[in-house]
């Protein structure tokens, strides 16, 4: 498996686990976890099936060229991260479910996984605004590498962050349509510019 793409995001959403994950797709996880996730134990425990949400459809329709009226076939992984891991999206009751030090609750250092590989970052509004999540999502884009960071600006907060449910929304209201075409080509042409060279 290759990894083609990463995303991150703000929290994990309404995806539900399934079931366990079948041994051929476990073997085939455990190569790419060996040669992307060196500085992880590779446990089988871990990996479940889940049911995709909305945001993973989104995703899948980015990634897929579908916004651009593209039919891109994906075969290779997308990473999805978040800045928040904690599936209640009410951050305070989060917080004193697992207290804040826990190495748990949110997703710093995960830039060292992006391997140099396209990462499109999709912080939403709710973690652009909350005093706790931002200096987390502030940290994940200023300690990316510069290749990971040259298609966006330099500064953080020039930068303008597309929840990939915006990209949805806009691209499905027709007066918005330029908009989001306008988003993704943005994005995903110089996405494509850099994996070719």
């Amino acid at each position: 498996m290759e990894a083609y793409w990463h995303i991150v995001l703000a929290n994990p959403g309404s995806a539900r686990p399934l079931n366990k994950i079948d041994s051929v797709t476990l073997d085939r996880l455990k190569d790419f976890y060996i040669n992307f996730r060196d500085t992880s134990t590779y446990i089988e425990d871990n990996w479940y099936e889940f049911k995709d949400d909305a945001t993973m459809r989104f995703i899948k329709k980015m990634f897929s060229g579908a916004y651009l009226n593209e039919d891109k076939k994906l075969n290779g992984v997308i990473q999805l991260f978040n800045t928040f891991n904690i599936k209640n999206q009410n951050l305070e009751d989060a917080v004193q479910q697992i207290g804040i030090n826990s190495d748990l609750l949110f997703s710093i250092g995960i830039e060292k996984y992006f391997h140099e590989k396209p990462t499109y970052f999709g912080f939403s509004n709710a973690v652009l605004n909350n005093k706790i999540l931002r200096p987390i999502a502030e940290g994940i884009f200023n300690n990316s590498s510069t290749k990971i960071r040259s298609i966006y600006k330099d500064s953080f907060s020039e930068n303008s962050f597309y929840h990939p449910m915006y990209i949805n929304r806009a691209h499905n209201q027709l007066f918005n349509q330029t908009q989001c075409c306008h988003i993704t080509s943005l994005y995903f042409s110089k996405f494509t510019i850099w994996r070719r060279k």
